[in-house]
């Protein structure tokens, strides 16, 4: 059976899901007192539900959008609680309990119709956004400003802007160009992307250093 490129395309993505876990578990120690410690265990998990359980749903025949779908709640929820543990004023972790608690409302909203479900991302997002923000606010008002190379969030905070910043528009503008899910379209621009997100993710845990890391 011959693969469409999509397929092939997710396929990709799969292995740079599995080189940044791979990366990511080698440069554990520099980071392991760090709250980014737990991007480890994420990355195998997004490579599990992608690459493995995922398919393995198809394979079956069972629908998998649920377990996407929640797989987007978990992610944004794990991203939120992350930058909550390491933004330092309390009205920044104020607003992160803020927009964690709309998301959830508006993703539990939102998960009654399909049609919705990309609702939940471009607000999932858009959030991330806000408080990367308040994150890079922070580091370049810090001691690591000439350091930042060396600072794992930076790296991390700088993938997520990127990606996301790229995906919002892509997404709400989508059904103007008759592009979504299993067009090749979308599937070339969400490789990229992923190329961006899993590229800087790498940079970041090759070049941190261990005393730019800790809680």
């Amino acid at each position: 059976m011959s693969l469409s490129y999509p397929d092939i395309l997710s396929y990709l993505i799969n292995v740079l899901e599995l080189i940044a876990a791979i990366v990511a578990l080698i440069h554990y120690k520099k980071y392991a007192n760090s709250s980014e410690s737990y991007f480890l265990h994420f990355l195998w998990v997004t490579f599990f539900v992608d690459a493995i359980l995922g398919p393995l749903l198809s394979f079956f025949k069972l629908d998998n959008t649920w377990l996407f779908y929640g797989y987007t709640g978990v992610s944004f929820l794990f991203y939120y609680w992350w930058y909550y543990t390491i933004l330092a004023e309390k009205l920044y972790k104020a607003i992160v309990m803020v927009l964690s608690i709309i998301f959830m409302i508006l993703y539990i909203i939102n998960g009654i119709s399909v049609e919705l479900h990309k609702y939940s991302f471009v607000i999932g997002a858009s959030f991330v956004l806000v408080l990367a923000g308040f994150h890079l606010h922070q580091l370049f008002n810090s001691d690591y400003t000439l350091k930042l190379k060396y600072k794992l969030s930076f790296w991390i905070t700088i993938a997520l802007v990127l990606f996301n910043i790229s995906m919002i528009p892509f997404i709400l503008l989508s059904k103007y160009f008759n592009v979504w899910i299993n067009n090749s379209v979308f599937s070339i621009i969400l490789f990229f992307l992923n190329i961006v997100l899993y590229g800087f993710y790498i940079i970041g845990f090759i070049w941190t250093k261990k005393k730019y890391n800790h809680f």
